[in-house]
């Protein structure tokens, strides 16, 4: 296994991470579907603008070399009584196609929930895959009481307490930020993707 080194991410980073997340993405049959074979480039630069956590903004290296990225942002859950009770959210969690199934993924993940729960966070929540992020300790978010922002649960939606007993007696609507809904195809992602190589 290569040597992994994780660390935050610094503004000389930012389009290398774009670029890579971008190829870590990519699908040429999103293009007949939506129109541009990725989208999560372009949630990276808006979440650094607005709703990212400059803390927990990782990149992973091998040799020197960026590899791998996460960021986190900053969302909530809506109580019936109107309290917003405060939570993270992460993604996209980037690594380039050829250093895929080598540990960066798993390396960007475990560094950034221990560096979110130093920093004094309360729990994550999120949509990812049910069969791979079970291993870090996500549970379905049901098990909390918490539904998504529509009402409704599935396998994808996973939560974690970084603080035992941050989510006892919590019920409620999970609420990421924005962009996360944003109907990125018709419009700004497009555009922002012509500042990208053709593929």
């Amino acid at each position: 296994m290569n040597n992994i080194n994780v660390r935050l991410e610094e503004e000389k980073d930012y389009r290398t991470v774009e670029e890579l997340t971008r190829e870590a993405f990519w699908r040429e049959e999103r293009i007949e579907e939506i129109g541009i074979g990725a989208t999560e480039h372009y949630m990276v630069h808006s979440l650094r603008k607005k709703d990212g956590i400059k803390e927990l903004d990782f990149v992973a290296e091998i040799d020197d070399r960026v590899v791998g990225h996460v960021i986190y942002s900053k969302a909530h859950i809506l109580q019936p009584n109107g309290e917003k009770i405060c939570v993270l959210n992460f993604g996209p969690l980037s690594v380039l196609p050829k250093y895929q199934k080598q540990g960066v993924g798993s390396a960007l993940m475990k560094y950034s929930i221990e560096s979110a729960k130093i920093l004094g966070h309360g729990a994550i929540l999120f949509f990812g895959h049910a069969t791979y992020y079970p291993r870090f300790g996500f549970v379905d978010a049901r098990e909390f009481g918490v539904t998504t922002e529509w009402g409704g649960n599935n396998p994808s939606f996973m939560a974690m307490e970084l603080k035992e007993g941050y989510l006892k007696d919590v019920t409620g609507k999970y609420i990421e930020a924005p962009i996360y809904n944003e109907k990125l195809t018709k419009g700004p992602a497009k555009e922002y993707d012509k500042n990208f190589k053709v593929r």
